[in-house]
């Protein structure tokens, strides 16, 4: 059975831009791409919003897929950052995924930085070879004047905002481009 868990919207606000400010330091710029491997959770959701602030482009893949098949779409597109966890639970059991987060860091030349969310409480980076991670809370818990003073980045109608895939059915699976205008015509469009 899943977890609720509640966020106020000046505490989304907060994390959002305070990993923002962070993944600025760290280099990262507009069109940059930055993949997660992440469960549908509310760290996702700030992660996503974080890159989106900065102009960075967004890709996600649940840790349930196979690394392989999270290589096969990855790698295409060159991430500079990989957002990580390292374990999701499923049907009540709990699956550490942390030797998935070390291969896609290994495969994947392009990724300088590793920022991982504590899921599960499993990961000791002081003996992990993803000892180089950075971990989430540490880049959302930031306070103070440039964290409230954070706006996002206005960025053009057909700026790249995320990249999802075709299924893989017929060879790699086929990255596909969403623009921040074009989605945001299609969420406000009357149903």
């Amino acid at each position: 059975k899943g977890q609720t868990r509640g966020l106020s919207w000046p505490d989304l606000r907060r994390q959002t831009a305070a990993l923002a400010i962070y993944l600025h330091e760290q280099g990262i710029q507009h069109g940059d791409r930055v993949a997660a491997y992440l469960p549908y959770i509310t760290e996702a959701a700030i992660a996503m919003l974080a890159c989106l602030s900065i102009g960075a482009v967004w890709s996600i893949c649940a840790p349930d897929m196979g690394t392989h098949a999270v290589l096969d779409r990855f790698q295409q597109i060159e991430p500079k950052v990989l957002i990580a966890c390292d374990g999701v639970t499923y049907g009540a059991k709990d699956y550490d995924r942390m030797s998935a987060v070390q291969e896609l860091k290994d495969a994947l030349p392009t990724v300088q930085h590793v920022i991982l969310h504590d899921n599960l409480g499993v990961a000791d980076l002081a003996s992990s070879e993803v000892a180089s991670a950075v971990r989430m809370s540490q880049t959302t818990s930031r306070h103070g004047p440039e964290v409230d003073a954070f706006c996002p980045m206005a960025l053009p109608f057909d700026h790249p905002l995320w990249i999802v895939y075709s299924s893989g059915t017929t060879g790699l699976p086929k990255p596909i481009v969403h623009g921040h205008g074009g989605t945001l015509i299609v969420a406000l469009a009357p149903k």
